[in-house]
């Protein structure tokens, strides 16, 4: 599993330039606009309404959308 600090650096270039991403979960892909960042957790806005919060230990891979 990929240092969690290159996900945390990519998590928040994406929220500041507001670029959607997609995480990849085992069995499950989330893509949306990183709205939050704490230490342990990403929140996404997704379809601009809804949120979704993902601990970032759970986090396999991330890719720009």
């Amino acid at each position: 599993m990929p240092s969690q600090s290159i996900f945390f650096d990519l998590l928040n270039n994406s929220r500041k330039e507001q670029v959607p991403v997609n995480i990849f979960l085992t069995n499950h892909l989330i893509s949306g606009i990183v709205a939050d960042l704490n230490n342990d957790t990403v929140e996404l806005r997704i379809d601009g309404v809804k949120r979704c919060i993902v601990a970032l230990d759970r986090i396999e891979a991330i890719s720009i959308a």
